[in-house]
């Protein structure tokens, strides 16, 4: 299961590619993506959380690129996480954080303002997210997890931003989104948090390029 995990997401990103790229009615554009994710949770029990900054970077398939309303693919490496704390009051705090690395699968709903060479769009869309890598600390103790995580987590993005027309058929783009989790993240306890919900927020830059019109 560990093993084929990591070629689920590359499977699907292909079969979606083949499927848009033999649609030749439709106009397609894909390119890189990258920016910061500024990753928090909910955790259960824990409630004083606080935000850790973390790598997102991946690819963008876009369907109907040409068209208000479009269809987008981005198989993209997140690195998220949270900070929080034990203790207070009567007792002395103590740090805490977990760090969880994803690749995320959204397909996303697109719509477009302005005109082509300028301008806003907005998305939304479920994402399927595939657990790479989990770590923990509690004061100077750390440690990775391999049987705590749950191997796939879903989520929603919502979000916009806008494109400028560099060329004829290159776009730079600049978006900003909010990533909640929906299922837990986790697979068995760690400590005593039976809980991890992820709670994102995610700020990134991108090219686009039209390979058809």
């Amino acid at each position: 299961m560990k093993f084929s995990k990591y070629f689920l997401a590359p499977a699907i990103s292909s079969l979606f590619l083949s499927a848009v790229v033999s649609t030749s009615a439709m106009s397609l554009g894909v390119g890189p993506i990258g920016g910061v994710n500024l990753g928090n949770a909910t955790i259960e029990g824990h409630s004083n959380t606080s935000m850790r900054t973390g790598l997102a970077m991946g690819v963008r398939a876009e369907l109907g690129v040409t068209n208000p309303y479009s269809l987008m693919i981005e198989p993209t490496y997140v690195k998220k996480g949270a900070d929080f704390t034990y203790g207070g009051g009567l007792l002395p705090e103590i740090k805490a954080s977990g760090e969880l690395d994803y690749i995320e699968i959204p397909l996303l709903v697109k719509a477009k303002f302005g005109s082509q060479q300028m301008h806003l769009f907005v998305f939304a869309g479920p994402s399927l997210d595939i657990n790479l890598n989990a770590k923990g600390s509690i004061g100077s103790f750390s440690n990775t997890f391999e049987k705590e995580p749950a191997p796939l987590v879903f989520s929603g993005d919502i979000g916009g931003g806008l494109a400028y027309q560099l060329q004829r058929f290159v776009y730079l783009t600049a978006d900003a989104r909010y990533d909640y989790g929906f299922s837990n993240a986790l697979k068995n306890p760690v400590g005593d948090i039976d809980s991890w919900k992820s709670r994102d927020i995610r700020m990134m830059l991108g090219v686009l390029v039209h390979l058809t019109e």
